[in-house]
């Protein structure tokens, strides 16, 4: 099967190019996994649901899947702790 390409939203691509290298190294072993299995993730609930979410260690990754381009887009990332807080937020202000 072919791998599925990866892209970032500007958002996403800010919020890892923030990150400790260290956690940026997990990312990225994280972001190969999920070329070759794109639906590894979680399906998220609610107004979120749209979206799949990977679990690497403590962080999270929010993204779709396109399978007719063969694309992931990868549209939020952060902690666990408030990573579907700050991405509804980020929704809402997109909405208005």
């Amino acid at each position: 099967m072919k791998d599925y390409r990866i892209q970032f939203t500007p958002e996403a691509a800010r919020l890892i190019s923030h990150l400790h290298p260290e956690i940026k190294k997990t990312i990225k072993e994280a972001l190969k996994t999920l070329q070759e299995n794109p639906y590894s993730g979680d399906d998220l609930q609610e107004e979120l649901s749209a979206f799949k979410s990977l679990k690497p260690k403590r962080y999270r990754i929010l993204y779709t899947v396109d399978d007719e381009n063969k694309l992931i887009q990868i549209y939020y990332l952060g902690h666990r702790r408030d990573v579907y807080d700050q991405f509804r937020i980020l929704i809402e202000k997109l909405h208005r």
